[in-house]
């Protein structure tokens, strides 16, 4: 017994104390040194330590496979059990063996039947050819269908720590958080089989970097140094969630007064309606100070997602962002938008809604983007969605977009206006053009009866209309916003009803 012990003890020491000096050099943490840093100290329990690649990868091309090129286990993040499963690049690229899937599928076994979060650090260059090139990768491998199956259960969180080629890159696609380290890329394939099969020369920055992936696919959720700021924000996003979609998100003791009312909030927005303002202002002094946490904050920059907390409790923010296209909602927007609700739903996160919106963005590129797909999207993820929604009312309130925002029609739990609302089709100066133009335009006094007729309309648009009509539930001091939320919030605890009639709707995509 002690020396077959000791085989084991001498094999694990050599996996444990490898070389990763390179990894170093490159401002990098090895996979182990990322889990280590990633869980509360002396809680993480290591699966499949021994493992080795599959005869079929050591009949072309044998060589030494630690752990299979993955750390899997789990293990405790601020206390709370979350599994994990971590690339090694230095093994065969990071590539996935079939051996080391096992593992993470047994991960991921293991979230499913005791509920806790997934995390996984991608780096690596897809699947291990030396594996994969031969009938076998038809194996019955539910990599796949696990995570699906995972997903809107369990948090998942797909960090891209390196290189991210391949399969791995389709993992980040179900990730509820995409955290990109510096340096990092990201791609379907890499520039090499792009070079010799499309003729087709590019840098892996060019093709997937961060910039293109956190500020132009939305890909990525967030930008960040190396990989301790990512963990840190790892364990921070997790901070707002339940451990499953069955639990209640956790809620903090909050040393911000809920009572607190803030004098600026009634200079923010300008007296001109065609002036932009930055609704990241409203947000910061609306919410628990220092909570908010804005997820895909460089792409698709004119609506505004995020988590936050109020009174120590966790919310999703979605607001328009006059300060970027007006704060009208393109196809990006409304699929980033849309992403968000499904995500908060999921978790039972309420949804705050900051409206001041003209309108889904018109015109000829708007159209060939997808706008009547997205938008309605947008639209039908709202309808589908459970948890209790809160509209603030801003300043515009236009089109079909309103519907987008959380209009009365989506049932709100609370929908109040601050006193700068205006609620049209379209704008005053639109409509005036569109009923008027054709007909007056030849008139001398053409540019004096619009603006008449302007000055009309815009009185017809203040909220006082829908306030005597009971569409509004009430108008507010600006100042107080937060603490009518929070009491809206402590009153909305349940999930409405969903559509229990059918299995499922299908989606504008």
């Amino acid at each position: 017994m002690r020396e077959k012990l000791q085989k084991y003890i001498k094999l694990k020491q050599e996996v444990q104390n490898r070389d990763y000096s390179v990894q170093h050099r490159k401002n990098r943490l090895s996979a182990i040194e990322r889990v280590q840093l990633l869980f509360d100290p002396g809680s993480f329990v290591e699966i499949g330590i021994l493992a080795k690649q599959d005869v079929v990868g050591k009949s072309v091309k044998e060589e030494p496979t630690p752990r299979d090129g993955i750390v899997t286990g789990y293990g405790l993040i601020n206390g709370r059990l979350a599994g994990v499963a971590a690339y090694d690049i230095t093994v065969k690229g990071g590539s996935m063996g079939f051996v080391g899937e096992k593992k993470f599928n047994r991960v991921k076994e293991l979230a499913l039947e005791q509920g806790f979060p997934i995390i996984i650090m991608c780096d690596g260059t897809g699947a291990r050819l030396e594996e994969e090139i031969s009938s076998r990768m038809l194996y019955d491998n539910p990599q796949f269908k696990n995570l699906c199956a995972l997903s809107g259960y369990v948090p998942i969180v797909v960090a891209v720590m390196g290189e991210c080629f391949g399969g791995h890159a389709n993992l980040t696609a179900l990730g509820d958080f995409v955290p990109m380290t510096k340096g990092s890329t990201m791609g379907l394939v890499g520039p090499p089989l792009l070079k010799s099969k499309m003729s087709i020369e590019i840098s892996k920055e060019e093709l997937g970097g961060v910039k293109v992936h956190c500020e132009k696919s939305g890909m990525a959720d967030l930008e960040v140094q190396d990989d301790h700021e990512c963990i840190a924000m790892i364990k921070k996003f997790l901070s707002y969630l339940p451990s499953n979609c069955h639990e209640e998100p956790p809620q903090f003791e909050s040393s911000d007064d809920p009572e607190r009312k803030e004098d600026s909030l009634l200079d923010i927005v300008p007296v001109n309606p065609k002036r932009a303002y930055d609704m990241h202002r409203v947000i910061d002094l609306v919410v628990d100070k220092g909570s908010f946490f804005e997820l895909k904050p460089k792409f698709a920059k004119n609506i505004i997602t995020g988590l936050a907390r109020m009174d120590g409790r966790s919310v999703g923010i979605i607001a328009n962002q006059p300060m970027v296209l007006a704060g009208a909602i393109d196809s990006f927007a409304a699929n980033k938008a849309s992403h968000f609700i499904e995500f908060c739903d999921a978790f039972g996160i309420p949804l705050i809604f900051f409206q001041d919106v003209p309108g889904f963005l018109p015109g000829p590129q708007s159209e060939l983007a997808g706008i009547i797909r997205y938008s309605t999207k947008m639209i039908y993820t709202l309808a589908h969605s459970t948890v209790p929604k809160i509209s603030i009312l801003i300043r515009k309130v236009y089109g079909l977009a309103h519907y987008g925002m959380c209009n009365r029609g989506f049932n709100p739990n609370l929908i109040l206006a601050w006193p700068t609302v205006e609620a049209s089709a379209i704008d005053p100066e639109d409509a005036v053009d569109i009923m008027f133009g054709k007909t007056l335009s030849k008139s001398p006094d053409w540019e004096q009866i619009r603006r008449k007729k302007i000055d009309e309309l815009r009185n017809k648009i203040s909220i006082d209309e829908a306030l005597e009509a009971g569409l509004i539930d009430d108008v507010i001091d600006p100042r107080e916003t937060r603490s009518i939320i929070i009491k809206a919030l402590r009153m909305a605890k349940r999930r409405q009803q969903g559509f229990n009639f059918k299995h499922h709707g299908i989606s504008p995509i």
